[in-house]
């Protein structure tokens, strides 16, 4: 990510979140990425790994970074419509987030939170419920 770039997503941070909240890491190297705090309406705090090393040219890879389970205690780990899943790495649930056809390198890191957040709710209302989470999310191009 450019400087420039970089100077304006924590511009954006600074007046959405907490400080605490997010941390930038591995910033000069081929891997960069956003760790950051989401609690959920319940309380629950989830940690978002956001990778950084094609942002904001491509959709960056979101994971939490522990596996989560479904309502009947299988691993989120794979690709899956239903719960809008990637394909895990290093035991973290990967979230689809955003489709590539929808895309653009103007969305922000800030954006891109505010959109795992919400699949958060979601996954919550499906350990509720059992619904998986296309039943409360569209999917996208």
């Amino acid at each position: 990510m450019e400087r420039e770039r970089y100077q304006a997503e924590l511009q954006v941070l600074s007046r959405r979140l907490p400080v605490n909240a997010y941390h930038f890491r591995n910033m000069e190297t081929m891997c960069p990425e956003v760790l950051m705090a989401a609690r959920t309406n319940s309380g629950r705090v989830y940690t978002l790994r956001i990778e950084l090393a094609n942002f904001p040219v491509s959709v960056p890879k979101v994971f939490v970074t522990k596996m989560l389970k479904d309502k009947n205690g299988n691993d989120l780990s794979g690709i899956s419509g239903a719960m809008h899943t990637l394909q895990s790495e290093n035991g973290q649930t990967r979230i689809c987030h955003y489709g590539s056809g929808s895309w653009t390198p103007n969305v922000s890191i800030y954006k891109v939170y505010v959109k795992c957040r919400l699949w958060l709710e979601m996954y919550e209302a499906h350990l509720r419920t059992g619904h998986p989470i296309e039943y409360y999310l569209n999917h996208q191009p």
